[in-house]
């Protein structure tokens, strides 16, 4: 991992960008019983407690041995390549959930997933290759921040 310290502080929301180098069929907690292919997928959160993005992105950066939340699950078997975030006190979650649904190839591997507290089909966005954050940056009609894990 290139840094350990996360740069921002404040609230917002964020995508975690994750690579499956191999197919694997995954329990996730109660949901469900799922196959996830390989490629890449993009899982919308987001951090308004206490802790904030910094908060919230240490515990995605942090061995997911007993998971909590659904991407925790999945984390086990995909690492964390990079995150695109923003800091705001405005929740963006929902609509940056819809915009990676219209990228190219996108598709929803587990319905629900991460969505168990709203109306979204899903907050894990399967995609065939990686996405482009100025692709999402237009559907977002906004800045969003690059923060690389891997080299």
């Amino acid at each position: 991992m290139s840094q350990r310290t996360f740069p921002e502080a404040g609230k917002g929301t964020y995508v975690l960008l994750l690579r499956l180098t191999e197919p694997v069929t995954l329990t996730i907690g109660l949901l469900g019983r799922f196959d996830f292919l390989a490629g890449w997928y993009a899982y919308v959160g987001s951090a308004f407690g206490p802790g904030g993005l910094r908060g919230r992105l240490k515990h995605h950066l942090s061995p997911a041995q007993r998971p909590h939340w659904h991407i925790d699950y999945l984390r086990q078997v995909a690492p964390l390549q990079v995150v695109w975030y923003l800091a705001s006190e405005r929740a963006l979650e929902h609509t940056w959930s819809a915009a990676l649904q219209k990228l190219p190839g996108a598709t929803v591997p587990a319905p629900r997933f991460g969505a168990s507290d709203c109306r979204c089909a899903a907050h894990l966005i399967q995609l065939p290759d990686r996405p482009d954050l100025d692709a999402f940056r237009e559907l977002v009609k906004g800045p969003v921040a690059y923060w690389p894990i891997t080299g």
